[in-house]
């Protein structure tokens, strides 16, 4: 049976904590889902494929698998309950200059989205509905944390995700390559998601942290999800999937699907 080497364990270990992640090239993958991704996306980030004794994969994967034994395999792993017995340690992804162009026609900003289950949802969401890139603002969850990797199933290796600074300076940067109109979710009042025709055309449209919700933006337009029952709002992934498919739907309708 294999073993880790103690430099490999030492960085798996890292990676479990926010500490150790801070600045790490290295990201873990687990489960069959989101490392089934990595492997067949972006087999070029995988530095490890690390499987329990007895697991197996479909395919031949584009690395050699280290076996371990059920015990050590539970050590090292953050999912010790239900753990699926896979694991990729990969590099992240190389990050786009600020200068890189814009792949969509419009852009999804998320501001301070902390919650790295609604930010992988969010991910996911974004993914199926034919984005190619997510924007995220400084303060945001990491992208590439086993929590968020695990809730996007993998998404983040078929997206780029940019940061670029705080949401003044993003706003700004987007303003400058001509995505002039602001849209910023608001529960409180504004435009129907439903309504308002330039929601998708070079646009940007930000989404809120879950308690403080998006930040002032000067000369940008509120918009909300109608909402007939009593309910005071939606958590910012669900309101992330109404909008994104929003989008869907006008494709569908114009017959650009």
């Amino acid at each position: 049976m294999q073993q880790l080497t103690r430099r490999q364990e030492a960085l798996i270990r890292s990676l479990s904590t926010r500490h150790g992640r801070k600045g790490s090239d290295f990201c873990i993958c687990d489960g069959f889902r989101s490392s089934y991704e990595i492997l067949n996306l972006r087999p070029d980030l995988v530095e490890l494929l690390i499987l329990r004794e007895g697991v197996a994969l479909r395919g031949s994967p584009p690395v050699e698998p280290l076996v371990l034994p059920a015990g050590e395999f539970s050590r090292i792993s953050n999912t010790v309950v239900n753990s699926q017995g896979i694991m990729v340690v990969a590099r992240r992804p190389e990050r786009l200059p600020a200068e890189a162009s814009v792949a969509d026609p419009f852009v999804l900003l998320l501001d301070r989205v902390g919650d790295p289950g609604n930010f992988g949802t969010i991910i996911r969401t974004a993914r199926a509905a034919g984005l190619k890139e997510i924007w995220m603002t400084k303060g945001s969850a990491d992208p590439y944390s086993d929590k968020t990797v695990r809730s996007a199933s993998g998404a983040q290796f078929a997206l780029a995700v940019r940061e670029h600074g705080t949401l003044d300076e993003m706003v700004a940067l987007l303003r400058g390559k001509g995505y002039s109109k602001i849209f910023r979710t608001a529960p409180g009042g504004g435009r129907s998601i439903f309504t308002e025709p330039d929601l998708f055309t070079k646009s940007v449209i930000v989404l809120g942290s879950e308690g403080a919700g998006a930040g002032e933006i000067p000369d940008s337009v509120n918009v909300l999800i109608p909402m007939p029952g009593d309910a005071e709002s939606l958590n910012v992934a669900q309101a992330a999937t109404v909008i994104l498919f929003e989008h869907v739907r006008r494709l569908d309708i114009a017959g650009r699907l």
